[in-house]
């Protein structure tokens, strides 16, 4: 932790008075004001009295900072906004909502996933813009005594010190009982509008036999965390910035920041290679294996490892060791394959297409044998992949390595084993049937799934489109028995994600009191993703969902995720709209898709703070963060202006989703893809979310 005494120290003038006003910044770690507390409260004053007129060069002039005390009008406006200090930022991202503010925490829940309920409460505000100085001294925050302080803790506490030193520079008295009052009426344990704003967003979702309107509003002490955490050369976090207008009217801390803050940035990194894909290439090289796959920097940790190249101190460290190590291989060494499996896949789903003559002994063995045996070229396999590594200079020393030969057979084996097992085992009726969209394209999806992270679509808009697509086939359709739409699975083909700015909505006349043109207020900066998606539908009903082929192409919806929603081009000639009563069918269509895709999988386990997310995400590259629904700041109420019945505000949720290959998937079997791959809602009386659904 930073101290100020040692800012104080710093010989160059400028760098230091840059220090001392970022060091009191929401956006900056806390600074230690230890011994040093009245040239801490002068910092805070003269940034409260800095303005375009009146700049300040020197934080440290305590005779100006005494002048703030001495002006009434100060004085006024400072008290007068403590009554727009929050927990939960209402104005974010739209400065229009007025009069409004949320302070609360959210309610307690066994659920695991990251809100501000692992954080201290932190005080932000939010009103006009035009006096957004004269709230820097008393909420800006600092460390004293190793805790988390600001004048307003203090003033509560009625810390001895502190309030001494606010004598010192001019607050007597009155004004000091003044202000005590004021936070005393104006800071509530609990605090929410009496109805929503116009300009407040508004989701729905089923609770009960109706359902329940949801407003999500910002964490303010989030917010702080995620940009002390962007500044940190110890966080391994990644981030990209996102740009506001009209900052100062937005809050304290999007003002400090100019508009420019800080959000988790983790994209799904899918790039669509559907013209140089593997079997493309190898029409032209008639080579049938990918040899980079075990030959690349990585796979080079990997076989060092393996021979002993990093000594461990234990048994059973190196045993631990050498099975992580050994299934890494297993999976390299499955997409070393996988241009042979996706040709084998061809000849068997379109055999038309396949038109290769295949000159080498190996892949002509691998695509005409049985599957049942496949295991039968563990050995040729064996010998071409040492072949590989004899090959490339970098693995040429693994080729043929006594602590290599046993490992690296043992995965090959397990890799034709599993492509040997049947997908048409038998499986029990559940009744259950399913919708494949396949290759359908969005154009300008949300890449924001939520006011901390950019990245993968929000689980709950997909979650929105599925209901949304139940809604109008049950009412097209209008049959007896009803169909639900009760859980999805989600695949990416392609993702890709830019930053662009269109104008907000009219919200204004050019001129007053006669007809004219309404004005746009703004340019708003957003992130957009179009994405090539697959999405697999579950749906529960007593009828048959495919005597209804044509009523869900009609029902539709044209919107996914903020984005719109478009079948595959004409050209492709896919039939992107299947229905599947059996999962073998099913799965034997999924397990074949292209490699360059990605599944989406919920994790057994979830983060409760930023420091497990950071430590699971450097731990496993195949996870990423993703925006899983709402924690609920209070129990839903009837409200003035609700969309439902009831009403709740609530917090953004985020949870970690594991990224798929689908040669993993593959391998996972039939089962495990359908006890683990598909999402639906789950709601209780503090969250909801969106969860692994199983059978």
């Amino acid at each position: 932790m930073t101290k100020l005494s040692d800012l104080l120290a710093i010989e160059d003038e400028i760098v230091k008075q840059t220090a001392l006003k970022k060091m009191f910044m929401p956006y900056s770690e806390r600074v230690c004001v230890d011994g040093v507390e009245k040239e801490a409260l002068t910092i805070l004053l003269n940034l409260s009295s800095s303005h375009k007129g009146d700049k300040c060069t020197d934080w440290l002039d305590v005779t100006r900072a005494k002048k703030y005390f001495k002006t009434a009008e100060n004085l006024d406006a400072s008290f007068a906004e403590i009554k727009w200090f929050h927990t939960h930022n209402l104005k974010f991202p739209d400065c229009r909502v007025k009069e409004q503010r949320v302070i609360a925490e959210p309610l307690p829940t066994p659920e695991s996933f990251i809100s501000s309920s692992a954080l201290e409460p932190q005080l932000g505000w939010a009103h006009n813009s035009a006096v957004y100085r004269h709230t820097l001294w008393l909420l800006n925050e600092f460390s004293w005594q190793s805790k988390r302080e600001s004048i307003v803790s203090l003033i509560q506490q009625n810390n001895p010190v502190w309030l001494e030193l606010l004598e010192e520079f001019g607050l007597d008295v009155s004004q000091l009982s003044r202000l005590h009052k004021t936070l005393g009426t104006f800071l509530p344990k609990e605090n929410f509008p009496e109805s929503v704003s116009t300009y407040s967003k508004q989701l729905r979702f089923p609770w009960g036999s109706d359902y329940v309107s949801v407003t999500p509003v910002v964490s303010h002490a989030i917010q702080c965390e995620l940009e002390v955490r962007s500044r940190s050369r110890e966080s391994k976090l990644s981030f990209v910035s996102s740009s506001l207008p009209n900052s100062a009217s937005i809050g304290n801390l999007c003002g400090s920041l100019g508009g420019y803050m800080k959000v988790l940035n983790y994209p799904l990194e899918v790039k669509s290679t559907l013209n140089q894909n593997l079997h493309s290439s190898r029409k032209k090289s008639g080579h049938y294996l990918d040899d980079y796959q075990v030959t690349n920097h990585k796979i080079c940790q990997v076989l060092k490892s393996l021979t002993g190249a990093e000594p461990l101190k234990t048994n059973k460290q190196r045993d631990r060791a050498r099975k992580v190590r050994s299934k890494i291989l297993r999976k390299q060494i499955a997409l070393w394959m996988l241009p042979l499996i996706e040709l084998r896949d061809i000849e068997d789903l379109e055999p038309s297409q396949q038109q290769i003559e295949h000159d080498d002994p190996l892949a002509r063995a691998f695509l005409s044998l049985p599957e049942a045996e496949l295991s039968t070229l563990a050995s040729d396999f064996n010998r071409r992949l040492h072949f590989a590594l004899q090959s490339n200079g970098f693995t040429a020393k693994f080729a043929y390595h006594p602590k290599l030969m046993q490992v690296a057979k043992a995965q090959v084996v397990w890799v034709l084993e599993q492509l040997s097992k049947p997908y048409s085992s038998k499986e029990i009726a559940t009744g259950e049937q399913y919708i494949y969209l396949s290759s359908m394209r969005v154009q300008d999806a949300i890449a924001m799934s939520s006011p901390y992270l950019c990245g993968a679509p929000s689980l709950t808009a997909i979650w929105g489109f599925m209901h949304q697509y139940q809604r109008e086939f049950n009412q097209l359709v209008a049959t007896d028995s009803l169909f639900e739409f009760s859980s999805f699975s989600f695949f990416v083909r392609s993702e890709n994600i830019q930053s662009t700015a269109k104008l907000t909505e009219p919200n204004a006349v050019g001129k007053v009191r006669t007809v004219s043109n309404a004005k746009r207020p703004t340019i708003l900066g957003e992130r957009l993703a179009d994405l090539e998606i697959d999405i697999v539908i579950r749906v529960n009903s007593d009828s048959r969902i495919s005597d209804y082929k044509s009523a869900l192409k009609s029902s539709l919806p044209v919107a996914f995720a903020g984005g719109a929603l478009y079948q595959p081009l004409i050209s492709s000639q896919i039939d992107w709209l299947r229905v599947f009563t059996s999962k073998s069918e099913l799965f034997h269509i999924l397990k074949g898709l292209p490699a360059f895709g990605r599944w989406l999988y919920s994790s057994e386990k979830q983060p409760a703070n930023f420091d497990e997310l950071e430590h699971w995400l450097a731990k496993n590259t195949d996870d990423l963060p993703v925006s899983i629904g709402y924690h609920l700041l209070e129990y839903p109420i009837k409200r003035g202006n609700s969309m439902s019945g009831s009403h709740a505000y609530a917090e953004n949720a985020l949870g970690i989703a594991k990224r798929l290959n689908p040669i993993e998937v593959r391998f996972g079997g039939r089962d495990h893809f359908f006890n683990h791959a598909f999402w639906s809602l789950e709601c209780s009386r503090e969250t909801i979310l969106i969860k692994n659904y199983r059978n």
